[in-house]
């Protein structure tokens, strides 16, 4: 089945900056071809970051459960829509903003996650569940908010802190 592969992504050199200068802009549709795309695309734009192959994972499990979430949640039913991902690096880690004009949160919050126990077996987790623990194992300084029917979330990953190589 062919899908939307339109993209608009634009690289930049990774700055040292503790504020964190913009590696990558990328826009796409809302589909879940396009969010393997963009995590694809993403990953190729931290090379120069020299990240380790458990960072690199933090990332993509990071962008894969936040990125799904949007298509499935603010978009749902293939609602058309729009996905804005930035990522920038700092001295701090990497900074993933994800923003798009689809439903907000339940609540106007991010869901807390739950860890997958005997309470609720791996085939039966409840939504908010196990993809928003993880989110929030891995990431830290985590902001979600919603502005002129525009949703957007932040957050960091303390992955990329040594020295890029040029």
């Amino acid at each position: 089945m062919p899908h939307d592969v339109t993209m608009n992504h634009v690289r930049a050199a990774p700055p040292a900056t503790a504020a964190g200068g913009v590696l990558s802009r990328t826009a796409f549709r809302a589909t879940f071809d396009n969010v393997r795309l963009a995590i694809k695309s993403a990953m190729e734009t931290l090379g120069p970051l020299n990240l380790s192959d458990e960072e690199a994972s933090s990332i993509e499990i990071a962008l894969a459960e936040a990125l799904n979430n949007v298509v499935e949640h603010a978009y749902p039913d293939g609602e058309p829509g729009d996905v804005k991902l930035v990522l920038r690096h700092g001295r701090a880690g990497l900074l993933i903003e994800i923003r798009d004009n689809g439903k907000a949160m339940p609540n106007g919050r991010t869901p807390n996650g739950t860890h997958p126990s005997e309470a609720h077996p791996e085939d039966n987790l409840p939504e908010g569940g196990f993809g928003w623990f993880l989110i929030r194992e891995l990431a830290r300084d985590l902001v979600y908010d919603r502005e002129n029917g525009e949703n957007f979330l932040i957050f960091r990953i303390a992955a990329g802190q040594g020295k890029p190589s040029q």
